[in-house]
């Protein structure tokens, strides 16, 4: 049975995607080192908060210093007598272990290349950006803007091997992701793609605006691809319309739609095949016919709290309130247990920035 009443670290993380936390200044300097380090990086939309762990292996990448962040009720602090770290949250404490960033910040590869400017982690994952920029126009993604270019094989690789050799965070599997490349490097895409999945030695998955043939699914599933994300974001056709104009005039339900059940098909295994979806940009009703349609295909939905970023298209827009997201998160457990599938994704530590949250069950795990 489904529980409709939340558990006070789900109204925790919720409340963290919609108002954000507080850090206080004694949590800052311990995690700052006095300031010597960053407390965290704004290199991607919804991965510049500071990301903890709590009780029962619920993560969190908690907003501190972003256009949402206003009168949190989270705070972030600090206990000298155990140098350990809680959040407190509506007069409750919980013992968080906070997450540090990479050790490998000014790293250059063999040929001068800082590391960073290809691969970050995050918890156990390692994010490799195939591409810099990017050929679509999606208003939420810090992407946009960038200057587009493709990354070579070799760089990918030198730095993987370096964020592999890390201490501060070990890297368990890698996800191939960045901006989507026109058609005219779409060769390059998919060799840089083979080699990555071929030589890497860890489990890899991609994030990509699917192709609109199903040939290059199968390309991937051939090469050893272990999970695919093919990303929907919005449902609506007046939000596709407006909010990711290029990627729905290129790909549309039917391709999307296509590739999922293709990948679901020929992967084999549950919650390998994903799809993300931005809540909050679209009414609610709206946004549980986009669940109900990606269960349907059996691939696990990922609900991913729309937050504010400078310098993008919706940076004025208001995040999710806590009644929204909580709505949303109740309501599309109910459609995942009814089309046999969970909401994603079903790595624990992977599940910071979305509205997931592991159950005691073997359907979630660690890499």
């Amino acid at each position: 049975m489904l529980k409709t009443d939340l558990s006070p670290i789900q109204q925790l993380k919720i409340s963290c995607f919609s108002r954000g936390i507080a850090v206080s200044p004694s949590a800052s300097k311990s995690l700052t080192q006095d300031g010597k380090v960053p407390l965290s990086l704004h290199e991607y939309s919804t991965t510049g908060g500071v990301t903890v762990e709590l009780e029962g292996g619920v993560y969190i990448n908690a907003p501190f210093d972003e256009p949402l962040c206003k009168n949190p009720e989270a705070s972030l602090e600090y206990n000298p007598d155990t140098q350990g770290h809680y959040v407190r949250f509506r007069g409750t404490d919980f013992l968080a272990r906070v997450l540090p960033l990479p050790g490998y910040l000014d790293i250059r590869d063999s040929e001068g290349n800082l590391a960073t400017d290809v691969v970050m982690t995050h918890a156990d994952r390692a994010r490799l950006s195939l591409i810099s920029g990017c050929s679509m126009d999606c208003e939420f993604c810090s992407l946009v803007g960038l200057r587009y270019v493709p990354r070579s094989a070799r760089q990918l690789l030198a730095a993987l091997e370096i964020a592999k050799q890390d201490k501060a965070l070990r890297v368990r599997h890698l996800l191939l992701s960045g901006g989507t490349p026109t058609q005219r490097d779409f060769a390059h895409f998919a060799e840089t793609c083979e080699t990555l999945i071929k030589q890497a030695g860890i489990p890899v998955d991609i994030m990509m605006v699917p192709r609109r043939e199903t040939q290059f699914t199968g390309q991937l599933l051939d090469w050893g691809i272990h999970g695919f994300s093919f990303n929907m974001e919005v449902f609506g056709e007046d939000a596709a319309r407006s909010i990711t104009r290029l990627k729905n005039r290129y790909m549309g339900r039917t391709v999307l739609s296509e590739n999922l059940k293709f990948a679901v098909e020929h992967m084999g295994g549950p919650g390998r095949v994903r799809s993300l979806i931005v809540v909050g940009l679209e009414p609610l009703d709206t946004t549980l016919e986009g669940i109900e349609f990606l269960a349907k295909l059996g691939c696990d939905p990922v609900i991913s709290p729309f937050r504010p970023t400078a310098g993008t298209g919706l940076e004025a827009v208001e995040a999710p309130s806590m009644e929204y997201l909580e709505r949303v998160y109740v309501q599309a457990e109910r459609i995942a247990e009814r089309y046999g599938v969970k909401l994603g994704p079903r790595c624990i530590p992977c599940q910071n920035n979305t509205l997931t949250f592991p159950d005691g069950s073997k359907d979630y795990f660690y890499s």
